[in-house]
């Protein structure tokens, strides 16, 4: 016997066509917006790179044109104000997801983020993160003659064991710490691994974490400063107003957030 598929009634869009439809909204929303965008970026990138970026992004994830868009350009505004480009080299990435039945836009913000942004301090010369195995050659000792030696063994160097981040300044201060994957994953709220379905056998995700704990104790810009409040959740415009001092209201504009020596921004 014949099966019948079933047939869509006359006018009604498929997914396909709701989903080119989002995009589309998208595209002229996010055109209507790039003045804002490029206000909030830093001088070394261009509103018309950033927004090509973007609508790179959305091509490749057409689920993120389905977020609440105050979560989309939310976490996009965060994004040019901290001077990271989704997508690209590791910096972040905007993560369609779920929260109480909403989709939203949450910005993930990847090592080489955090990376980028230390090292856009002129005091900054040094910086290091590892994981150490149970096979491995590890020493460390803190106190008054701090020590921090490291050997990863060759083969099976066997379980994680430890984590560790290092950063130096021009001064000469060079500051590090360690921690156990118990620390790290009370840390990332238990949290464990990548935040999504990409592979992680170098564990950048907890190398992220042990580097953000270090660099507490450094000099640090704004822009650094804001990363633990701004990583791993969804923005709206007024919570880039409490991370980077200022939006017009009335324009949506988000002002300049600038270099500072201030102490971190708690979540």
């Amino acid at each position: 016997m014949t099966q019948q598929m079933p047939i869509k009634a006359q006018g009604e869009p498929t997914k396909e066509m709701q989903q080119k439809a989002a995009v589309d909204r998208f595209n002229a929303t996010l055109h209507q917006m790039q003045n804002e965008i490029a206000r909030a970026l830093p001088k070394h990138m261009t509103g018309d790179r950033f927004v090509r970026i973007v609508l790179t992004e959305v091509r490749k994830d057409p689920t993120l044109a389905l977020c609440d868009p105050l979560t989309m350009f939310g976490s996009l505004l965060t994004a040019a104000a901290l001077g990271l480009e989704p997508g690209l080299n590791g910096e972040c990435w905007l993560v369609p997801r779920k929260n109480h039945g909403t989709l939203e836009a949450q910005l993930q913000i990847g090592y080489q983020g955090v990376v980028k942004l230390f090292w856009q301090n002129p005091a900054a010369t040094y910086l290091d993160t590892g994981y150490v195995c149970e096979r491995d050659e590890f020493r460390f000792a803190k106190g008054l003659n701090p020590i921090l030696e490291h050997t990863p063994a060759e083969g099976d160097r066997g379980k994680v064991v430890r984590y560790y981040a290092v950063a130096g300044l021009n001064t000469g201060a060079r500051v590090f710490d360690v921690f156990t994957p118990d620390q790290i994953k009370a840390l990332r709220g238990g949290k464990v691994g990548s935040n999504g379905d990409i592979p992680d056998p170098e564990h950048w995700m907890e190398r992220k974490t042990a580097l953000l704990q270090v660099l507490k104790l450094m000099p640090k810009s704004t822009q650094l400063a804001a990363v633990p409040a701004a990583d791993g959740r969804a923005h709206t415009i007024s919570d880039a107003q409490q991370i980077f001092g200022g939006v017009d209201t009335s324009t949506g504009e988000v002002l300049d957030a600038g270099w500072h020596q201030d102490g971190p921004v708690e979540p």
